[in-house]
């Protein structure tokens, strides 16, 4: 089958075209034929040897898939062959990925694979972040930092969808989206100091920026005991009464019970992604694709197997 990975790190050049063994389904898993590829900004870090340590010939990335169920496990009962699913994998970056069933949802009708590959991981780590990291109530007042971002406009949805008051904070150039998708109030990062306007008036704040910068602002906005979760990896040192969270990688809440609760949103017309890029599935649809996450852009990145 067709893959497209690296056998080094580098730039978006680095990607090259690979035949490989088509993987056979374990007991407990699911093959899928791959037709849509939500792209994300770990994997650019990872091929740009971010994370650090070498590579294998080649290495496969990619995490966020929807297609259809080619074959099942021998244990598998709640899928059948033809169904659209999306789910959360490894190698993802193939014509075929094989898909856990703790980490695969069913696509309802209604969402086109394109929208279901752009909520794959930040519709994961959206809403347990919200959920379980913020533990966020109805009638509390919560700041999401990143607002227009993957990750932050679906955390504004879910807040809203639990009934808090959602104050979104992004470029001013994101308003009309931020306010579309459920703020009650919006700060732009680019004409006010948000530690000014909304000191001590979080509830919750939830900094899904890049890196999580800007800690000492969200120390700020926060009121008294308040929580701060935030993607940022240093804890930070403060005489403020407050409790904050890393947001991580967790299995105390599974991938497929996430995965499902987001998906109903949509399906409901709760929760949208924002697509901004549709790419074919080669090398330089890869390529192209991992260009864009180096830079500033707008919207979800999508590779389409067609």
């Amino acid at each position: 089958m067709k893959a497209f990975g690296y056998n080094h790190h580098g730039g978006p050049e680095v990607f090259q075209e690979y035949d490989v063994a088509t993987p056979t389904p374990a007991p407990n898993q699911l093959l899928i034929r791959t037709i849509a590829i939500g792209l994300n900004n770990r994997e650019r870090a990872e091929r740009a040897g971010g994370y650090g340590g070498g590579t294998s010939a080649p290495l496969i990335p990619g995490r966020d898939v929807v297609g259809e169920v080619q074959s099942v496990g021998s244990q598998v009962t709640e899928f059948g062959e033809g169904e659209l699913v999306l789910t959360h994998t490894e190698e993802g970056y193939a014509e075929f990925v094989l898909a856990d069933l703790d980490a695969t949802v069913r696509v309802p009708d209604g969402i086109t694979p394109t929208r279901a590959a752009g909520l794959i991981t930040p519709g994961l780590t959206a809403y347990k972040t919200v959920k379980y990291f913020a533990d966020v109530k109805p009638g509390q007042t919560v700041i999401i930092k990143g607002a227009a971002g993957g990750v932050g406009s679906i955390a504004v949805q879910i807040a809203t969808d639990l009934g808090a008051t959602v104050i979104g904070i992004a470029s001013s150039h994101n308003r009309q989206f931020v306010e579309f998708i459920g703020a009650s109030q919006f700060v732009a990062y680019d004409q006010d100091d948000p530690a000014v306007v909304l000191a001590d008036t979080g509830d919750v704040v939830i900094n899904s920026a890049m890196n999580g910068a800007g800690t000492e602002d969200d120390i700020k906005m926060v009121k008294p005991n308040g929580t701060i979760a935030s993607v940022a990896h240093e804890s930070p040192v403060t005489d403020k009464p407050l409790k904050f969270v890393h947001v991580h990688p967790t299995n105390a809440m599974t991938d497929r019970e996430a995965l499902q609760a987001v998906v109903d949103l949509m399906r409901e017309g709760k929760l949208t992604v924002n697509i901004g890029y549709t790419l074919p599935f080669t090398r330089d649809g890869f390529v192209k694709g991992h260009q864009l996450l180096e830079e500033k852009h707008d919207g979800r990145v999508i590779i389409v197997n067609e």
